[in-house]
C-alpha cells in the first residue's frame, strides 16, 4: 500500500535522521496492536508509547499541557482505503501538512502573499505577471535559498513603496530589479548586473541597490561581498534596511560556518564547521534580537541560534533553546514545525544529561526504551530513570508514568508496572493520564486478568468522549473480546465498538458462519461490513467444501446494498462460468450444485479451481491471518481449511475414475501453477521439479492429442 511519499527531512535541512529515532510515510500498512517497543513508520498510538514516532509523543506531551491541539479529525478517506481506522495512525494523518506537494501556479496566484505584492507593484506602476522562477525552491531549513521567494520580495516592494521621499521612477526601477532576483540562487549563478548606475539618484535609492547588491551575493554564495554590502547599512536612514540588514548579516556569517560542513550529499561533518563564522554570528543574532526583541525576523533569528547551537554541538544550550520555543506562543502549525526540526536536530546523539525540560526528557526515554536491538541510543535502565526524578518535579504523574512503563517494556515486570502507577484520578483524561490508564489495562492483560481488562476498557470508554482515545479503547476492548473468544460481543446491538476498519478486520479473520450470516443480514449494519461478512461468508464456504451453504447463502446477495469502494464485493461469486483455454464451464452456483452432490465430481472441481484463478482468489487473503498479538489474529471461529485449487487438481488425478479431458487439463493447469517463476502460485506447497517434469512428459506422451498438451510447451 503505498502513500504519497514526504520529501525526507534530511534533504531538506541537510541533516541526516537515524532511522530508530523518526519516521516518514513511504509504504504502509497498519499493524492493530497497543503494545510495541519498536519503531515502525506506519504505527502510532494515541498514549505515550515507545514503538510511536518520537514527534507523535512530543505532541501527546504538548497536547496535555495545553500547548498544542492534537488533530482529532477522523483520517483522509484514501488512508481508511489503505487498511486505517483513526488509531493506529501515521503520522501524515495525524496532520496532513505534513504532506509535501507541488505548488503549481494557479495556487500561486491566489496566494494572499502574493496578492498583497502584486498590490504593492500596482502602487509603484507595475502591473506585469509575476515571474515563476524559484518559486519552488527547497526551502529547507538554513537554505540561504529559502528566502528568495515571493513573501520575501513582498518586504522589499512594500518599504520602497512606504519611501514616499523616493521619486516614483526609482522605486519603480529597484521594485523590478528585486523581481529578477528571485529565483537566482546557488553557486553557478553568474555574477548580476541588476541595475545601472545611472538609474539611482537619491542616497536612499543607493542604500536600497547596495542592499540589492549584498542580496544578489549572499544568493550566490558570495559571502564576503554580501557581508561588506549589509554591514555597510546598519546605520541606514531607511528603517527596514536598517533592520533587515542587522539579520541578513547573522544569517551571512551562519552560512560562512556552514558553508564547508555539508558533503555533496548532504551529510554533516562537525569538524569542518568554521568556528569563527559560527561565532560572529551568533553575537550578530545576540545584537539584532537585543535590538529588536520582537521585530520582524526575531523568530527566524531565534531559530538559527538553534541551528548555530547545533552546528556547534552544544547538545545543552540546544535543548534549553527548544525547551523555550514550545513554552512561546507559538501557533499550531509554526509548534509542529519546531517538532520536526528538533526531531532532525536535537535528538541524534542527544545525552538525557543534557535535557532538563520534563517533555523533552520523557521524549528521550522513551526511545530509549525501545527494544535495544539495533537502537542507537542506550537502554534506559531503572536507577537512572529514578534518578531523573527531580527533573520532574513539574510533571510527577509523568516520571511516575514512565517508571511503570520501563517495568512494563523493559522489565517483563507488568505487575511492578501496575504497582508503579499512581491511583487512578477522577478528572479529566489528558494524554499523561490516559497512557497511565492504557499501560494500566495492558498490564492486566499481560497478568491474564482478562475480565477485569475488560471493566476497565468499558469504563475508560464511558470516561472520555476524545476521539482518539475513543478510537484507542475500542481497539482494546476489540483486542480482549478476540483473545477470549467473545467476538459476538463485538457486535452486540449495545456494543461501544463502532469502528469499521476494527468490526470488518473481525469478520475477516475470525468470525464463524453464523455471526458472517447475521451481520451480512443486517440491515443497520453498515454497507462496509455487510459486504465484508457476506463475501467472507461466501468465500469460506466455497473454499472449505461447504457447498450447500455457499448456495443457500448466495441468496443474501439479493438484499445486500452495494459495496463501498475498495470493500470486498461480494457480487465477485456471481460467476456466469467461462470457456478459458477450451474447457468450458457452467456459472459458479451449478458447480456448487454438481459438487453438493458428488464432493470428487471431476467438472466441478476443475470448473471451481478455473473460478478460483480467474477471480485471482489464489492464497487468499482471508488465509493469511495477521501477525501474533494483532487484532484478527486469534484461531478463526469458521471450520474447516482451506482448499486451494491445486488440491483439486492433485484429487482429480488421483481418482481412477476421471476422464481422459478431465485429467488432461488437470495436468495442465496444476503445471502452470508454476508458470513463469517456478514459484508456486496456487498454494504452499513444494512440488519438486521432478514431479513436475513427469506431469509434463504425462500429458505430452498420454494426452498429445488434447490441445492442452499442444498449447503447453514448458514447465517450471
Amino acid at each position: 500500500m503505498i502513500f504519497k511519499r514526504l520529501l525526507p527531512l534530511a534533504l531538506l535541512t541537510g541533516v541526516h535522521v537515524p532511522a530508530a529515532l523518526a519516521s516518514s510515510d513511504l509504504l504502509c500498512s497498519p499493524s492493530w496492536k497497543l503494545v510495541s517497543d519498536q519503531l515502525w513508520m506506519c504505527d502510532n498510538l494515541a498514549f505515550l508509547s515507545p514503538g510511536n514516532d518520537s514527534r507523535v509523543n512530543l505532541q501527546l506531551l504538548l497536547d496535555a499541557d495545553g500547548r498544542l491541539r492534537m488533530n482529532r479529525a477522523p483520517q483522509a478517506e484514501g488512508d481508511y482505503e489503505e487498511g486505517y481506522g483513526l488509531v493506529p495512525f501515521t503520522l501524515r494523518m495525524l496532520d496532513p501538512r505534513r504532506r509535501v506537494d507541488t505548488e503549481d501556479a494557479a495556487t500561486t496566484a491566489t496566494d494572499p502573499a502574493t496578492a498583497a505584492l502584486q498590490a504593492d507593484l500596482k502602487q509603484l506602476g507595475i502591473d506585469t505577471p509575476l515571474p515563476t522562477r524559484g518559486l519552488q525552491l527547497a526551502e529547507g531549513e538554513g537554505s540561504r535559498c529559502r528566502s528568495n521567494d515571493l513573501p520575501s520580495a513582498r518586504l522589499f516592494v512594500a518599504a520602497l513603496a512606504a519611501s514616499k521621499e523616493l521619486p516614483p521612477e526609482e522605486r519603480r526601477v529597484l521594485a523590478e530589479a528585486r523581481l529578477n532576483l528571485l529565483g537566482r540562487c546557488g553557486p553557478d549563478e553568474a555574477p548580476a548586473q541588476l541595475l545601472a548606475a545611472e538609474q539611482l539618484h537619491s542616497p536612499q535609492a543607493r542604500d536600497f541597490a547596495r542592499y540589492l547588491e549584498g542580496a544578489e551575493a549572499f544568493y550566490r554564495g558570495d559571502f564576503a561581498s554580501a557581508q561588506g554590502a549589509f554591514v555597510s547599512l546598519a546605520d541606514s536612514q531607511q528603517p527596514w534596511l536598517r533592520e533587515t540588514a542587522r539579520y541578513l548579516s547573522g544569517r551571512v556569517a551562519l552560512n560562512q560556518a556552514q558553508a564547508e560542513a555539508f558533503d555533496e550529499y548532504g551529510f554533516f561533518a562537525l569538524d569542518k564547521v568554521d568556528r569563527t563564522s559560527l561565532a560572529a554570528s551568533e553575537q550578530a543574532f545576540a545584537a539584532y534580537l537585543a535590538d529588536y526583541p520582537q521585530g520582524r525576523y526575531a523568530a527566524s533569528a531565534r531559530g538559527l541560534l538553534r541551528r548555530l547551537y547545533w552546528l556547534g554541538g552544544d547538545g545543552r544550550r540546544l535543548a534549553a533553546a527548544f525547551a523555550e520555543a514550545f513554552a512561546s506562543d507559538a501557533d499550531q502549525a509554526g509548534l509542529l514545525a519546531l517538532i520536526d526540526e528538533l526531531d532532525a536536530k536535537l535528538l541524534p546523539n542527544l545525552a538525557s544529561d543534557e535535557l532538563q525540560d520534563p517533555r523533552l526528557l520523557a521524549m528521550l526515554d522513551l526511545i530509549r526504551l525501545r527494544d535495544p536491538q539495533g537502537q542507537s541510543q542506550a537502554p534506559l535502565e531503572l536507577a537512572e530513570l529514578q534518578a531523573q526524578q527531580p527533573r520532574f518535579a513539574s510533571h510527577p504523574g509523568l516520571h511516575a508514568y514512565l517508571v511503570a512503563a520501563w517495568h512494563f517494556y523493559r522489565g517483563n515486570a507488568p505487575q511492578a508496572a501496575l504497582d508503579a502507577l499512581p491511583a487512578p484520578s477522577a478528572g479529566a483524561l489528558d494524554f499523561i493520564a490516559f497512557s497511565q490508564e492504557t499501560l494500566r489495562g495492558l498490564a492486566l492483560e499481560a497478568l491474564g486478568r482478562g475480565e477485569q481488562a475488560e471493566e476497565h476498557w468499558r469504563a475508560l470508554l464511558a470516561r472520555t468522549q476524545d476521539p482518539l482515545q475513543q478510537a484507542q479503547l475500542q481497539l482494546a476492548l476489540a483486542l480482549n473480546l478476540e483473545r477470549r473468544g467473545q467476538l459476538a460481543t463485538v457486535f452486540a446491538a449495545d456494543s461501544p465498538i463502532r469502528s469499521a476498519p476494527i468490526r470488518e478486520r473481525l469478520l475477516a479473520y475470525g468470525a464463524g458462519p453464523e455471526l458472517l450470516r447475521r451481520q451480512a443480514s443486517d440491515r443497520q449494519a453498515a454497507s462496509g461490513e455487510r459486504a465484508t461478512a457476506l463475501y467472507t461468508l461466501l468465500y469460506r464456504e466455497l473454499s472449505r467444501g461447504r457447498y450447500a451453504e455457499f448456495l443457500a447463502d448466495l441468496e443474501l446477495l439479493a438484499e445486500q446494498p452495494a459495496a463501498p469502494a475498495k470493500a470486498p464485493d461480494p457480487q465477485l461469486f456471481v460467476w456466469a462460468g467461462g470457456n478459458d483455454a477450451g474447457y468450458a464451464c457452467p456459472a459458479l452456483a451449478e458447480v456448487a450444485r454438481r459438487l453438493v452432490a458428488d464432493p470428487e465430481d471431476a467438472q466441478g472441481l476443475l470448473c471451481l479451481g478455473d473460478f478460483l484463478r480467474t477471480k485471482r482468489l489464489d492464497q487468499h487473503w482471508l488465509d493469511q491471518p495477521p501477525e501474533a498479538g494483532e487484532l484478527g489474529s486469534a484461531p478463526s471461529q469458521f471450520p474447516g481449511t482451506p482448499r486451494s485449487r491445486l488440491m483439486g487438481y492433485q484429487q482429480l488425478l488421483d481418482n481412477p475414475q476421471s476422464s481422459r479431458e478431465e485429467r488432461a487439463y488437470a495436468l495442465f493447469r496444476a503445471i502452470n501453477c508454476y508458470a513463469p517463476s517456478a514459484i508456486n502460485g496456487c498454494d504452499d506447497q513444494d512440488i519438486d521439479k521432478e514431479q513436475r517434469r513427469q506431469w509434463f512428459q504425462t500429458l505430452k506422451r498420454q494426452y498429445a492429442d488434447t490441445p492442452w498438451a499442444q498449447r503447453l510447451k514448458y514447465y517450471w
